[in-house]
């Protein structure tokens, strides 16, 4: 009867390790290659390569891994070390030994970096990126990205460095790579910024982060705002009418200890600060065509309603394109959107 499974005795599994390891170098394949081959994921076969093995595995997996290190069958958990034929190493075999799952070359060539390195810092200056902005961004010192944008690298620059390091330029690997081509994410001057939400009102509160810490919560997106960052976007949020806190503005910054005067001058400054990006928040440009915002009728639309979200009015909405997008909405009260870009009163 044909098993299903063959067993790993745990004696053996260090042999099994190495000896996968060992054989899979021979063949030129890199372990994310193989482990495609495979139908597993890369972490998963490199536990494997390490010693991990489960206590038994499908036969066929065990057939799979011996067809695809060109090994004969049964050699996996032979306890004799036998002679193996040479591998043949045929150019997909070649080319994987060379790049990594996403494609980009495991080593990037000191020619290549030398290039690189002037373009990554052309790239920084175009966000308004300071270097230490960067160097806390993609975990390398101040005098090694120096180092890098003047083209000097001691090694070849290694693809977990270049994908980090394109991280911090908010940036594609690939993206870092296309010389001599300018930011994608730079127009005229200005951050483009993709604001996704489901309501309005969720798209209001990203746009105030990102105006509280001058785009650089896009840098480090999973991190926390600090509590000067939180309270600025909060102050700003609370000016179109969402937020936890309910009551004037004036009494919001009250309770963060502001005076009235630093309070004008801060939300002033955020809103300013708007003019160096272009935001394109898809979810208005839908409340803006199911209700055009100008119809006091339109708020009883569902739709429109679930759009803005449960606290943001019509007005608010409109106040928020004026003075953040400059952008006008037809059939809206002038003094609520659409004008000039203004310190609250």
């Amino acid at each position: 009867m044909t098993r299903e499974r063959e067993w790993f005795p745990r004696s053996d599994v260090p042999q099994i390790g190495q000896r996968l390891r060992d054989r899979r170098e021979a063949v030129g394949l890199t372990q994310c290659e193989l482990a495609r081959q495979l139908g597993v994921g890369e972490s998963t076969y490199v536990h494997w390569e390490r010693g991990r093995l489960p206590g038994s595995v499908a036969e066929g997996m065990v057939r799979a891994l011996e067809a695809a290190l060109q090994v004969p069958q049964g050699w996996l958990l032979d306890h004799e070390v036998l002679p193996l034929p040479e591998p043949v190493l045929d150019a997909a075999n070649a080319q994987a030994s060379q790049r990594g799952c996403d494609g980009l070359p495991t080593r990037i060539s000191r020619a290549r970096c030398r290039e690189l390195g002037p373009h990554a810092r052309r790239l920084r200056e175009e966000l308004g990126l300071s270097v230490a902005e960067v160097t806390q961004a993609c975990g390398v010192s101040r005098p090694t990205l120096l180092q890098w944008e003047g083209g000097a690298f001691p090694k070849t620059l290694t693809a977990d460095r270049l994908r980090a390091w394109a991280r911090a330029l908010l940036l594609a690997p690939e993206q870092l790579l296309a010389l001599p081509a300018p930011h994608p994410g730079v127009h005229d001057g200005r951050w483009r910024v993709v604001i996704e939400a489901e309501t309005l009102e969720a798209a209001i509160h990203r746009v105030a982060q990102c105006l509280a810490t001058r785009g650089r919560n896009l840098l480090r997106p999973g991190q926390p705002l600090d509590k000067r960052a939180r309270r600025n976007a909060d102050l700003l949020a609370h000016r179109y009418g969402i937020g936890s806190h309910r009551g004037p503005l004036v009494d919001v910054a009250v309770s963060y200890g502001m005076a009235a005067t630093e309070l004008r001058k801060t939300v002033a400054r955020l809103i300013t600060r708007s003019a160096q990006f272009a935001f394109e928040i898809p979810v208005l440009d839908v409340v803006v065509t199911a209700g055009g915002l100008s119809s006091a009728t339109a708020i009883a639309d569902d739709r429109v309603r679930d759009l803005l979200g449960p606290s943001l009015s019509m007005e608010r909405a409109a106040a928020f394109a004026g003075e953040i997008l400059s952008r006008r909405i037809a059939g809206a009260d002038p003094r609520m959107g659409g004008g000039p870009r203004t310190a609250p009163r």
